[in-house]
């Protein structure tokens, strides 16, 4: 009697059938077993389906800018802004043609994106909504952007030369509390964080051998 062989079409398990004959259990086991295997593509869109990417950046409370989005002076009150992606409450915005607004006259700011609202300017480095990306700092006078200060990136290096030995401070311009932080050291000597304060919402603490050394921070 020749054998005819069914492949399943979900997981490509290969059902035997002998003519007509064919043993009914062994392929009822086989069609519950490829209804229920999970493999990678179920798990994705288990993931996708889920939305568990942006509740995962949420509960870890990662946001702000992932590439671009670079601040420039300019002959106004709006700062130049070049296109880019960054992070909000989770959620991945990449913006092509990004507009700030004007900032205020003869004051310093904080630019930052909220998910809902878009771009506001903050008087403080901290945001109005937890999650909110930071994208630099801006400085005006009665007419002109004079000066800009760029966020870090949302997994960024921050480039350390130890001004003296013993300990000292290091702004890492994320605009929220970092998740973490690795150092890379590049000359000899030794830097280490501070106890019990590593880091806060605005500043690395830090302990230098020697003054002069370098190091690079990875930051998140």
């Amino acid at each position: 009697m020749a054998v005819t062989r069914i492949v399943l079409p979900r997981k490509g398990i290969i059902q035997p059938k002998h003519g007509d004959n064919y043993e009914a259990d062994l392929d009822t086991n086989w069609q519950i077993i490829d209804t229920s295997l999970q493999d990678a593509v179920d798990v994705l869109a288990a993931v996708v389906a889920a939305g568990s990417v942006a509740l995962w950046l949420q509960d870890c409370a990662l946001c702000g800018v992932i590439s671009g989005l670079d601040l420039a002076t300019s002959s106004n009150l709006t700062p130049g802004l070049s296109s880019g992606v960054l992070y909000a409450q989770g959620l991945r915005f990449a913006l092509s043609t990004p507009n700030p607004g004007a900032s205020p006259a003869n004051a310093t700011r904080y630019l930052f994106y909220n998910s809902l609202a878009g771009f506001y300017y903050s008087s403080t480095p901290s945001p109005t909504t937890a999650g909110d990306a930071f994208l630099g700092t801006i400085v005006t006078d009665s007419t002109h952007v004079t000066s800009v200060t760029p966020a870090t990136k949302m997994y960024g290096q921050i480039s350390v030369t130890a001004p003296a030995p013993g300990a000292f401070t290091l702004a890492h311009n994320l605009g929220r509390l970092p998740r973490g932080a690795l150092i890379y050291m590049t000359s000899g000597g030794s830097l280490w964080f501070q106890s019990p304060t590593m880091f806060d919402a605005t500043s690395f603490y830090l302990t230098a051998s020697e003054a002069g050394l370098t190091a690079n921070l990875q930051v998140w």
